[in-house]
């Protein structure tokens, strides 16, 4: 974090943030059980929260269809790509409507403010953040990710995706998330190194010294103050904190966190995605995938029975292909030493079942790709419906990640650069003066369907009312210009109204001198001869 604006936070706030962060934490303890439900069926990976360990021995082997754990990680991929996509462009800075300018010195603005959107860019993409925003997408097929960004001395900026199970989300009367909180445990000799000018207790420094590898369990809070609408960023220990002070405190204009939700119920911090949907139907196909390899099991290999005459065992018994097995009789009045008992032994009617399973949690997990080329064949038009119905369930959830996610990611690093003197102003994304224009792949989409009612609402007019009615009607000038922006052409490459102006002029000019011109004689008329 930066140095600027650095102060102690005295031992009562501390008191007060401490308690905060644990009802922060009893709040969410409901949505973390589901979250490790999900990690149980669906990320075996994972750990459970809490646990500050990653040790997920016997997890997997309770896993035994992979349908929705391919639908997590194509999620996280679909996400990345259509939000944040890696080394490129995904935003824009724009004038906002209340400024009321326009002609060159609003492009003259809208210049400046590419140069900061190249800038902003550089360090987005020139940083660890296209690694860290995939790992965070991954968190968010529960229902919530996080990231931090932190100020760096060399790299301007770093970006670190907690895990979600390790954090909690407070919000305030008006739902908004005005408190965002992490315990986790840190070896002792990682501690100085986190923070540039850290504040080491007596204790602490007796630790680092003599036992540099004790974890100690190290709490960082960040809060919303609303009198002096900053951002209150503390560290400190989780169990001595309230003795000993924090570590590092510092107040920012922006939030170092992004914690993006994709679906929210009202009064629930913490999201809820398309994993956490499809949970209920994920656990019933493990369960039918489970009974069919048992299934499948019992009808290759068999149950048998055997006679208790201490002249079998089981044991020393070889099941393979030619063995032979030692029997003291294989009939008699008292029946046979050994005999398979019969079991059902088809096992394939559970594939209709596990199909429609496997269908429907690829549905509500939001993997509607489209069929394998070795199955039944689909039509185009059933292709289209299907990715049409993608695109609007995700409709209500990309216009939330979109002011989670880009909206503050740019702001922070505005705030950033300027704190590092690489922008000689600070700029604030209020969407009222200064815009984000979000161009990534699925807002693209959108502009190409505005640029399409354009370019159709000029054929129109020039079809049913000629050119000169699409000329009377129709700025035709401002159109190209319109479109031009939407496609996303660069600023630059634009003309401004002066320069339309002056061609225009010259244009006038060019015909009036034609119309000035002589005519040329005419050769006289030939006489006819006598």
């Amino acid at each position: 974090m930066a140095d600027t604006s650095q102060q102690d936070m005295p031992a009562r706030d501390l008191k007060r943030t401490s308690k905060a962060c644990e009802a922060a934490y009893q709040d969410c303890s409901g949505q973390k059980a589901r979250l490790d439900e999900l990690y149980e069926y669906v990320l075996p990976y994972r750990a459970p929260s809490g646990t500050g360990s990653a040790t997920t021995s016997g997890r997997v082997d309770r896993v035994f269809d992979s349908t929705a754990t391919k639908a997590a990680f194509r999620f996280a991929g679909r996400m990345q790509q259509d939000v944040t996509p890696a080394f490129q462009r995904f935003f824009e800075l724009k004038v906002g409507p209340y400024l009321n300018i326009d002609g060159d010195e609003k492009k003259a603005i809208e210049e400046e403010l590419a140069i900061v959107t190249a800038k902003v860019s550089a360090v987005i993409e020139g940083a660890d953040f296209a690694v860290s925003s995939g790992e965070m997408y991954l968190d968010l097929f529960g229902g919530t990710g996080a990231m931090l960004i932190l100020e760096h001395e060399h790299d301007i900026a770093r970006f670190l995706a907690v895990p979600i199970g390790e954090i909690a989300l407070r919000e305030d009367g008006a739902g908004h998330v005005n408190g965002i909180y992490w315990k986790k445990e840190f070896k002792a000799s990682n501690i100085p190194g986190m923070w540039k000018s850290a504040r080491l207790s007596d204790r602490l420094r007796r630790l680092i010294e003599d036992e540099p590898e004790t974890k100690v369990s190290i709490t960082q809070a960040c809060e919303f103050d609303e009198e002096s609408r900053m951002w209150e960023f503390s560290a400190f220990d989780s169990d001595h904190g309230k003795d000993e002070g924090s570590i590092h405190a510092v107040n920012e204009r922006t939030c170092p966190w992004i914690t993006p939700r994709f679906y929210k119920v009202p009064g629930e911090a913490m999201g809820r995605g398309p994993g956490l949907m499809g949970l209920p139907t994920a656990k019933t196909l493990n369960k039918v995938t489970e009974l069919s390899i048992k299934a499948a099991a019992f009808a290759i290999l068999g149950l048998w029975i055997y006679r208790n005459d201490r002249v079998f065992n089981p044991k020393t018994a070889k099941m393979a292909p030619g063995a032979m097995w030692p029997v003291g009789a294989t009939g008699g009045t008292m029946g046979a030493s050994i005999q398979k008992l019969d079991v059902p032994g088809r096992f394939d009617i559970s594939n209709l079942i596990l199909q429609d399973l496997r269908e429907n949690v690829k549905q509500v997990m939001l993997d509607d790709t489209l069929p394998p080329d070795s199955g039944a064949v689909r039509s185009a038009t059933e292709i289209v419906e299907r990715m049409k119905r993608l695109s609007q369930d995700l409709s209500g959830a990309y216009a939330r990640l979109i002011l989670e996610i880009i909206k503050p990611l740019v702001q922070r690093i505005i705030d950033i650069l300027y704190r590092r003197k690489l922008l000689k102003v600070s700029i604030s994304i209020d969407q009222l003066i200064t815009r984000v224009e979000v161009v990534s792949p699925i807002a693209k989409q959108q502009q190409a369907q505005d640029v399409s009612s354009l370019v159709e609402w000029l054929q129109i007019t020039a079809g049913l009312g000629g050119r000169e009615m699409m000329m009377l009607t129709a700025k035709v000038e401002d159109v190209f210009t319109e479109i031009g922006r939407k496609l996303g052409i660069p600023e630059r490459f634009l003309r401004s109204e002066t320069d339309k102006k002056k061609i225009q002029q010259a244009l006038a000019q060019m015909i009036a001198q034609q119309q000035q011109q002589p005519e040329p004689a005419q050769p006289p008329p030939a006489q006819p001869i006598a």
